[in-house]
């Protein structure tokens, strides 16, 4: 099974804890897509270098599998 880590500040989900400013492990994808992220600004350089939103819910990502309906932001 895949790794999945969320920011516990913005709501962002990457593969990767080092991406991320303050990561947290999740159990996968059902926990956090589909939710709005408790977030008001996205953390750091994530603002920057977002990959991809879920066009259902708008959570943010980096990879583009981590959420049900990716995005390109913008």
């Amino acid at each position: 099974m895949c790794e999945i880590y969320e920011c516990k500040k913005c709501g962002v989900v990457s593969h990767s804890a080092e991406e991320l400013c303050a990561p947290g492990e999740t159990s996968g994808r059902h926990d956090f897509c589909g939710t709005a992220p408790d977030r008001k600004d996205l953390c750091g350089y994530m603002r920057e270098c977002l990959s991809f939103v879920c066009g259902t819910c708008g959570r943010p990502a980096k990879q583009s599998d981590l959420v049900c309906r990716p995005l390109m932001p913008g």
